[in-house]
Order: structure tokens, then C-alpha cells, then sequence
């Protein structure tokens, strides 16, 4: 599913999929759906930041894959199991 939300997003922006495995990983802590509900639906704390910002927050081989999520890997990075 995260693999065909990678693909998905890409049709609108170019540089989303990069996210897509962390903002699944993010999702997975209720804390995190709390502070965004309690938020007003707004992820405040990525609001405003360049591509470049974005991008140091991720993990260094999933903001430099370019492959992804066409071309799958024995291990995939961000399954929850990992956590």
C-alpha cells in the first residue's frame, strides 16, 4: 500500500514520494494523530520548509532513492516491524 501511494503521489508532485515511507512510519504513533488532530489538522512542525529541510529529516538512503517505489528491495526500509 505505501508503495502505491508513492507511485500515486508522484502524479502531483514529484518530489512527495521520497515521504512516503516515513510519513508511514509516522503514522503508526497515535501521539503523532493526536498532536495533528489537536493541531487543527495542520503538521505545523513541516510547514514552510524547503525541499532541502525536508529532505534532512528523512533517512539519507530513502531521501536519495531514486528507484523507489518501482523497483522493490529484499528489505524493505519501513515496514513497522523494524520500529
Amino acid at each position: 500500500y505505501v508503495r502505491f501511494i508513492g507511485h500515486f503521489v508522484n502524479v502531483y508532485e514529484r518530489s512527495a514520494p521520497a515521504f512516503a515511507r516515513d510519513s508511514y512510519r509516522w503514522s503508526a504513533n497515535p501521539e503523532n494523530i493526536q498532536k495533528y488532530i489537536d493541531d487543527g489538522c495542520e503538521m505545523k512542525e513541516v510547514l514552510g520548509l524547503s525541499l532541502g529541510k525536508a529532505l534532512e529529516q528523512i533517512p539519507e538512503e530513502e531521501a536519495n532513492d531514486d528507484v523507489w517505489p518501482y523497483h522493490p528491495y529484499e528489505e524493505e526500509k519501513y515496514a513497522l516491524e523494524d520500529w
